[in-house]
């Protein structure tokens, strides 16, 4: 059964109290560049993203399992939600010279780190195009658009004074002059033919980057491998879970968990296995995909 987000950060900031003191018995600060797993980090100790790749060499790990065993060289990938990069640089490597690997970030705080990333490794660099936007959901008429204001979540600092998100935690952080356009019209300012895989990790946005790359992932088919959680939107409100789940059935997308296994088909029983306050990572898989590696 996946923990909840609050039991995760619980547990990493036992973890993190003894690095903090270690260090600073040591003098050395909480902020510093970092060599793990074969990439450069700017890290930031302080905050629970940045803090995993610190003490066990990525976040997620099993994702970016995942992806190396299925994103091929020459392969266009998208990480969408890219945040400071955790597994955009795991993309940009696997997809080789010939490949592509596109990181869509909204925040700017994240996306100067983001940057800062790529760019702390020269060779992989050339791979990867960073990208400062919001993705909006598509729709006729923008009133219908979500007030999101100028700020999303984008930050989950161990210890920090503002306000967090009821479910996950996290903190705003400032869209910046962040571009707002649909991923459908993303994807045809950048001139992508090609997409085989999109990791969106969007912490409630997922139905406004859906529904705008409807063509997308109807014409292009990639594999989606995509956080689903129940609460961040009400489960009959139009931009819920149910409305996400119907979207990608409709399009004749399969969800699989990272082993291999099939999860439920109706969107009652499969949010049955995401408990409150928690989420889980699912592959999501089109009709005639190609051959996938389960971990």
């Amino acid at each position: 059964m996946p923990l909840k987000t609050k039991h995760k950060i619980l547990l990493a900031s036992f973890a993190f109290r003894l690095v903090q003191m270690t260090r600073n018995l040591l003098g050395k600060p909480m902020q510093g560049t970092f060599k793990r797993n074969t990439f450069n980090w700017q890290l930031d100790l302080r905050e629970v993203i940045d803090f995993m790749i610190y003490i066990s060499g990525g976040f997620e790990s099993y994702l970016s399992r995942f992806i190396r065993l299925n994103v091929r060289e020459g392969d266009v990938v998208m990480d969408i939600g890219a945040n400071i990069g955790a597994h955009t640089l795991t993309m940009g490597q696997s997809v080789g010279s010939k490949g592509r690997a596109y990181a869509v970030e909204a925040t700017d705080y994240a996306y100067q780190k983001l940057n800062t990333n790529v760019s702390l490794n020269p060779k992989i660099a050339p791979q990867i195009t960073a990208i400062h936007c919001v993705l909006q959901a598509n729709t006729a008429d923008a009133s219908d658009l979500p007030d999101i204001g100028n700020a999303i979540h984008s930050s989950w600092p161990f210890q920090s004074t503002d306000e967090r998100h009821p479910s996950h935690h996290g903190v705003l952080k400032s869209l910046g002059i962040a571009d707002r356009s649909t991923l459908d019209q993303l994807v045809e300012r950048e001139q992508i033919t090609q997409l085989d895989l999109v990791k969106i990790d969007v912490d409630g946005h997922e139905w406004d980057v859906l529904s705008g790359g409807a063509s997308t992932f109807q014409q292009l088919r990639p594999v989606i491998l995509m956080e689903l959680a129940t609460d961040y939107n009400e489960s009959e409100h139009a931009r819920g879970f149910k409305s996400i789940h119907r979207f990608l059935t409709d399009l004749n997308y399969t969800f699989y968990d990272f082993k291999g296994k099939a999860l439920p088909t109706k969107p009652q029983a499969l949010a049955a296995t995401i408990p409150p306050g928690s989420s889980r990572n699912v592959v999501a898989l089109p009709n005639a995909s190609r051959s996938i590696q389960y971990l």
